[in-house]
């Protein structure tokens, strides 16, 4: 019948216009949840953009003013914050959000008295039943540890009332996070997770609870995942690029810091923490050129300044790295300064030849940090190069002794540091565990028969005679090569000879002399007084 009809599409009528309000409902919950996304993702000029695109379309609903201003509150802008929560209220002062968002304000200023009578409010008019207002509470008062359990308890209630909000569990995992409870806080995260097998918050935030543990393979596979589930998720970049920083993993720390500065919306914050990964992966060209900007300000961060001159040396511009050194110290404050620094200043210096200085700066080093072994051995050696042999070998008695086993290389080193100091006992000593671990070459017995020789200085006992032997018996394989050395010992062993008066013996080796050398003054003299 005709009154049938009439009922039928009014009933129809009302059922689209129902489900019109529905589907309305979900594309604004859609676009306010991707505008947070963006500010939690450190795009915040886009959530911006998007609320204010909302508001425009829908500009009698309260409740996006709130978004809005807690997006530009996380942004940094305070001021606009404060205008869209007030604009909020003053358009519908039944609507609970913009009282929670001035609240979260107050918090931020650590004004709790007055955050807490806003939170009342906002509490008091949902009646405890609006879950995005008990989130928006719980949330706010996770800025400060003394209102950690005043946040679990509007958790809980949240929680009561839709047991499926994975926001609800992430809040929940960052209150235990609080406490310090890194088991619970990994419960409510992949509880997120279980609700919502796509959020990659979740996994990241897992993730950062295994870093602050140093659990660092579950962290990284933590943090993959999050990656793998949103490919721009910026959060999990940045802290992949410190993971791999800490793991030691400069060029994946580069790679991933790389993604984040191209995703974040401020990649001049994180230019320097780049710079740092550069650094470690030794790409120090690429390193330079951003800590050159960085530090061309004339507040250039001390800190900046210090990685700028390692770089700098590491690419070989010792000038340069000088000068940004000496600013360097001139604006760090004393207690900031690190062992580091000096050792790598003390480098510097050794590069340009300005060996005492070096000196100064390995001993300051060495003072804040007494087991740097690279250290100890540059400033023994650079005090034998000036000829400060007396402190070489306290050097070089050091460097043996923070050693578990010390080297040939450090016989070798402090034996010459000894011999040429005139201690020629010490010098013998050091150059016989020279030859006991190194047998087989020609140097230890070259130095063990000076050692012998300056003991016995008129060769009347022959001390040095074994040692000479025994270098010739090595040598002679390969005479070009120990050329000099030969030589050495051959006029020794035909001095020796001659004074014992066995001419014929000394007469040899003067020869081989000659075979080596045929302008050797000395032997031409020897051989002259044989004959």
């Amino acid at each position: 019948s005709k009154k049938s009809f009439l009922r039928l599409s009014y009933f129809a009528a009302i059922l689209i216009a129902l489900l019109l309000i529905a589907f309305s409902s979900t594309a604004q919950t859609r676009d306010v949840e991707e505008a947070l996304y963006m500010s939690e993702t450190e795009r915040p000029t886009k959530g911006i953009d998007q609320m204010e695109k909302l508001i425009q379309a829908n500009p009698t609903d309260a409740s996006l003013l709130y978004y809005l201003g807690y997006i530009q509150m996380n942004a940094g802008e305070q001021d606009k914050a404060l205008s869209s929560f007030e604009k909020g209220i003053k358009l519908n002062d039944k609507e609970p959000l913009n009282y929670a968002g001035e609240g979260y304000l107050n918090m931020k200023q650590k004004k709790f008295s007055e955050a807490k009578i806003l939170f009342d409010k906002a509490l008091q008019i949902s009646k405890l039943k609006n879950v995005e207002v008990l989130k928006a509470v719980a949330e706010a008062y996770l800025l400060d540890k003394k209102y950690v359990g005043d946040a679990i308890q509007l958790l809980s209630k949240a929680k009561a009332i839709r047991d499926t909000d994975p926001e609800v569990s992430i809040l929940f995992g960052d209150a235990q996070w609080e406490q310090n409870n890194g088991g619970l806080a990994v419960s409510s995260y992949e509880q997120a997770a279980t609700i919502d097998p796509k959020l990659a918050r979740a996994y990241y935030k897992i993730g950062l609870v295994y870093v602050r543990a140093r659990t660092y393979d579950v962290a990284l596979e933590s943090l993959k995942k999050a990656v793998s589930l949103d490919h721009e998720y910026t959060l999990a970049f940045k802290e992949l690029g410190e993971l791999y920083y800490l793991m030691k993993k400069g060029e994946d720390a580069v790679k991933a810091y790389e993604t984040y500065l191209s995703l974040t919306e401020r990649p001049e914050v994180g230019r320097l923490r780049y710079a740092f990964f550069l650094f470690m992966a030794k790409d120090y060209p690429r390193a330079n050129e951003i800590f050159k900007s960085l530090n061309e300000s004339p507040e250039a961060n001390p800190l900046t300044l210090r990685f700028y001159a390692y770089s700098l040396f590491e690419v070989g511009d010792y000038q340069q790295s000088r000068t940004t050194f000496e600013t360097y110290f001139s604006k760090a404050p004393l207690q900031d300064i690190e062992a580091s620094d000096y050792a790598y200043y003390g480098k510097v210096l050794l590069k340009l030849n300005e060996e005492s200085p070096a000196i100064i700066n390995f001993q300051k080093s060495l003072a804040m940090d007494k087991d740097q072994v690279e250290i100890m051995q540059l400033l023994a050696e650079t005090n034998f190069k000036i000829k400060n042999y007396q402190d070489a070998i306290v050097s070089y008695r050091r460097l043996m002794a923070k050693r578990q086993k010390p080297v040939s290389q450090d016989y070798y080193s402090i034996g010459r540091a000894f011999y040429f100091n005139k201690q020629y006992q010490e010098s013998d000593s050091a150059f016989v565990k020279l030859i006991e671990l190194q047998p087989n070459m020609t140097v230890g017995y070259l130095w063990e028969a000076r050692a012998k020789s300056n003991l016995d200085p008129e060769s009347e006992n022959g001390l040095a005679k074994p040692y000479y032997e025994k270098l010739i018996e090595k040598a002679v394989a390969n005479p070009d090569k120990g050329k000099s050395d030969l030589i050495e010992a051959y006029s020794y062993l035909g001095y020796y000879h001659f004074i014992k008066n066995e001419m014929s013996l000394s007469k040899s080796y003067w020869e081989k002399v000659i075979t080596l050398n045929p302008s050797d003054e000395k032997a031409k003299e020897a051989l002259k007084a044989i004959h």
